[in-house]
C-alpha cells in the first residue's frame, strides 16, 4: 500500500516537472520582449478609423507633421509617455545625457519596429516646445514624421499667436 502511494506521488512529481519544462520553452523569455505590439499601440494612440486624434495639421507645415497644444513642456513629456505601452517603465527606453529620451518600439515577441525620439527645444525662436520624430519603420507605418508639442500660448490662432507674429514680421 505504501509503494503505490510512493509511486502516485512519483508520478505527480514527474508530471509536474515535465509540465513546467513545457511551459517555460513555451515563452519567449526575450528580455525585449513585452507582449505588446508597440507600434499597433502608438498607431491608436495617434489614429482611429483612418483620421487623426491626437492632434493637428497646420498649414505652415508638411502633411506628416502633426501638433498638439501642451501648458508646460513637463504636459509634453508626459503626452510622449502616454504614446508608449507601459508609458515611462517601457523596457526600451534610454535617456541621454541632453535629456533626448528615444523608445525602441518591438512587437509582441520582442522583434524591432522601429524608434520614437522626444527632444525638447531648447531654442526660444522655434514655435514648439517638444518634438518626437519617427524613424522610417514608424514614419511608414503611421504616416507621421514627427509630432510638435506647442505651448498655447505659443499656439496659432486667428488674430493672434506666434503665427500673427511671424507675418506681422514679415510684412515689416
Amino acid at each position: 500500500m505504501m509503494t503505490g502511494i510512493l509511486m502516485w506521488g512519483v508520478m505527480l512529481l514527474a508530471c509536474g516537472l515535465v509540465i513546467t519544462t513545457l511551459t517555460a520553452c513555451g515563452r519567449d523569455d526575450d528580455p525585449a520582449a513585452n507582449g505588446i505590439d508597440d507600434l499597433a499601440y502608438l498607431k491608436q494612440r495617434i489614429a482611429a478609423d483612418g483620421s487623426l486624434v491626437y492632434g493637428v495639421q497646420l498649414g505652415t507645415d508638411t502633411k506628416d507633421i502633426v501638433n498638439r497644444p501642451v501648458a508646460t513642456v513637463a504636459e509634453a513629456q508626459a503626452e510622449f509617455y502616454k504614446l508608449l505601452s507601459g508609458g515611462s517603465a517601457h523596457q526600451g527606453l534610454s535617456i541621454a545625457a541632453d535629456g533626448t529620451i528615444t523608445c525602441c518600439l518591438t512587437t509582441a515577441n520582442g522583434k524591432p519596429q522601429g524608434t520614437i525620439t522626444y527632444r525638447a527645444s531648447q531654442s526660444e525662436t522655434i514655435y514648439y516646445c517638444a518634438e518626437v520624430t519617427f524613424s522610417t519603420e514608424v514614419r511608414a507605418a503611421t504616416g507621421i514624421s514627427c509630432l510638435r508639442y506647442i505651448l498655447y500660448d505659443r499656439w496659432p490662432e486667428e488674430g493672434n499667436g506666434f503665427l500673427k507674429d511671424i507675418l506681422d514680421g514679415i510684412k515689416k
